[in-house]
This record gives C-alpha cells, structure tokens and sequence, in this order.
C-alpha cells in the first residue's frame, strides 16, 4: 500500500508484506513432464559441451557444460533423460545453455550419490563444486575470489522486493536448518562472524539461529542489499561492502540440508501472487515450467496479462509461459491487463517525486533527460547513472509514467556492453 504525502511534501511510502498474513505451510507442485534449467553461459559454444540428447539423468545429479572445474552448473531437480539442449538469450542479452530433461512419471526417482561421500567431510572446495545449484543459489566464488577477503557472512532473511515472503518463511519456520547451515558455513569457510538480517518481527525468532540478528525496517526499500550495505554492515564493511559475502535464508538452510543429509535439496520455494492478489507459498522442483504452476491453480494467461518473475517494482516479464523456476526465482506473480498502468513517453514534469523517493540520492529528474536522448555515456559521467540500485520505486511514483527503471537497466547494459566489445577489441 502507498502512502502519498500532502502537496508532496515528504516521500510516499510502501512496506513489505508480513509473513504473518502468509499460510503454514507451502503448497507442493508437482512438475508435469519436464523440467528446463537455464545455465549461465556466456560464450555459448555448444560444440564444446559434455552434454548430449538422450543422456540419462539422475535426481541430484551435476549438469555442467563442460569438464572443467569452473564450469557453470545446475543440479538436476528430477531423475530422467535430456530431450534438448538449445541457446536462450534472457533479458539484456543475458545468454544461457537451456538443457531440458524429460521425466518418466511411471518410474520411481533415481538418486545420484555422488555428493553422499564428499558430505562426510564438509569443506569450501566440495560446496563450490556440488552445491551451488541448490534452491537460493548460494555463490561460493565469493570466498575464493581476489581481492578484499570475506570477514562477514550476512543471511539475509527479509525480502527485497513486495510481495514476497519466501524468505521470512524459512526464518519464521526452519530457523533450526538455518542455524544448521550457520554452523556449516562457518566451519568451511573459517568466518565466525555472520550477521542474520530479518524484518523486526522475526528478531525473536531469529535469535535462536546462533548469528547476530540485526533488523531493516518495513519501509520499502530498506531490505535491499545494497543498502544493508549502507547502512546496516558499513562498520563490517566500510568499503563499498567488500568483505561481505550475502546468502539468502533458504541458501543457508539448504546448504545445512545438503551436508546433513549427504542428498542435495531440489525444491524451490516461492511466493505465488495470483491476477485477484491471492498470495501462496509453492514449493516446486527446479526446472519446473510457470505452466504447471498455473495449472495448479488454474490460472489463465489472457491475451494482454503479464507473468512477471521477481516481485512488482522490480520484477522482469517473460512472454512464455513454460519459463522454468531457477534457483533463485523468489516470488512468481500474474498481473491482469486491466491492472497494468500503461506507460507513456510523456515528458517529465519536474514534480521531484522521483528524487524525493530515491534511496541513492540521484536527481532522477535530470537523469532521464539523459535517458531519453540516449546520452548513456553523459548520464553516467554527471548524473550518477552506476549509483542506482535498481530498487524501481522512480517508475512507481512517475507522474508521467515515464518507465524510468527500464530506460536505467538499457542504459547500463548498453554502455557495459560497449566496454567489453572495445575491451575485446583491443
């Protein structure tokens, strides 16, 4: 809900959902015949891959383009045979390695053990190799990377975007497995110091997870990483948060799952907004198509909906609906044609509600003039482009409907983009 100020003297307000107003327990959603992972791959050379169609899969099992260690991978959520492995380029040229692997729904699971072994003794190099596919994506590279070294492990248990609850579900309910994966992270990584970060109402609960508990606020958006960089770990972090490695609750708690069961966890969990706003936990293999989400509660894209993925302020729109759940999808939400707000390439009005909300400080009024001409390269030297955090809220306040997040994401993409072809062809 926003709160508008009078004549727009103070900053209109949105706070995060509760997970109080969320049911106990999720619901579980089988996928049909297939699941789909999407996997990073930049250089997108198919030749080079280990994979091939007609593979058997087991449940659990590593899916790595290639033989090399630092291959980027996914776990397979179901046991199976790949049916297809195709290039995707995602939004913003973003590419992946779409492997889909076809279920057989007589036969029983098959297991890969793999992982069972290497779990009896717990270590960096085992987590960063079998693991990083589990449901939050957890990013190991962080601890092995150059640079600052990591002095502090931040959990984060609040939610960034609205609307979602998926994360203050594990620490309202599996605050044990989180203390489990505290103590596991610990352990590998040699870091004691960890930081959980929750919304005031869970501080109670969060108190048993063995980590120091700081709380954010429930104005959107405090719950943003960037800033409880700012201006909840600046003292762990004083330089622009290096030092600081973040993991999300459902990571954490998966990672303990992981080491203490020898069997790596498949299921995503993820807050599910229907076109009347009717929220639901679901709880889906990864790899499972939007579809059969839909199909399970009969849901019907009509022609002018959008199925967004991520939350309303910052969440992308994807045009089919057989877009698998990743890792790290959070919150999954259809929105009816007659509730979009159609956007307008009107001009700006100098109302100021866009700076006014900016968590940054940027005048956003002046950046969008940039914007609009396409003078990415001026909007980024004078008017603090790369200081955006992408929290959306400009677009959501615009009294012209102007989409001024969509013009700062295509204008960061592009001028990235420009570097590395001149990077490369230098």
């Amino acid at each position: 809900m926003i709160k508008r100020a009078f004549f727009g003297i103070l900053k209109p307000k949105l706070h995060y959902k509760q997970i109080d107003e969320a049911p106990a327990q999720p619901t579980s959603v089988r996928a049909s015949q297939k699941i789909t992972l999407y996997i990073d791959d930049p250089d997108q050379n198919t030749e080079a891959s280990v994979l091939k169609v007609g593979d058997p899969v087991k449940s659990g099992q590593k899916i790595a383009l290639t033989a090399k260690a630092d291959s980027s991978y996914l776990l397979a959520s179901r046991s199976g045979r790949i049916s297809n492995i195709a290039l995707f380029v995602g939004i913003f040229g973003k590419k992946f390695t779409a492997v889909t692997i076809d279920m057989d729904a007589d036969a029983a699971q098959i297991m890969d053990d793999v992982f069972k072994s290497a779990s009896q003794t717990p270590s960096l190099e085992n987590a960063r190799a079998m693991l990083a596919g589990l449901p939050g994506k957890p990013d190991f590279n962080v601890f092995l990377s150059g640079g600052h070294p990591v002095k502090t492990i931040a959990v984060l248990g609040a939610d960034s975007d609205l609307l979602s609850i998926t994360r203050q579900y594990f620490v309202k309910n599996n605050i044990i497995s989180i203390k489990t994966g505290i103590d596991l992270l610990r352990k590998i990584t040699g870091i004691h110091n960890v930081i959980l970060i929750v919304p005031h109402h869970l501080a109670q609960v969060a108190g048993s997870s063995g980590a120091t508990v700081k709380t954010v606020d429930s104005e959107y958006p405090s719950a943003h990483p960037h800033l409880i960089r700012q201006h909840i770990l600046s003292s762990e972090a004083p330089i622009s948060g290096a030092g600081v490695a973040f993991f999300s609750a459902e990571a954490v708690s998966a990672i303990g799952a992981a080491f203490n069961t020898g069997k790596p966890p498949l299921e995503k969990l993820l807050s599910f907004i229907s076109k009347d706003g009717t929220r639901r936990l679901v709880s889906v293999p990864i790899g499972t198509s939007a579809q059969d989400i839909l199909n399970e509660f009969n849901e019907k894209i009509k022609d002018g909906d959008q199925l967004i993925v991520g939350g309303p302020l910052t969440g992308i729109s994807v045009y089919a609906s057989d877009y698998p759940v990743l890792p790290d999808t959070d919150t999954l939400m259809v929105l009816s044609k007659k509730k979009i707000v159609e956007r307008e390439e009107s001009a700006c009005v100098n109302c100021g509600e866009c700076v006014r909300v900016c968590p940054s400080g940027i005048q956003v009024n002046l950046l969008v003039r940039c914007l609009e001409a396409r003078k990415f390269q001026e909007a980024s030297d004078r008017y603090d482009l790369f200081s955006c955090i992408e929290c959306g809220f400009c677009s959501y306040v615009c009294e012209s409907r102007i989409p001024v997040f969509q013009h700062i994401n295509l204008a960061k993409y592009t001028l990235e983009h420009m570097k590395e072809a001149e990077k490369n062809n230098v």
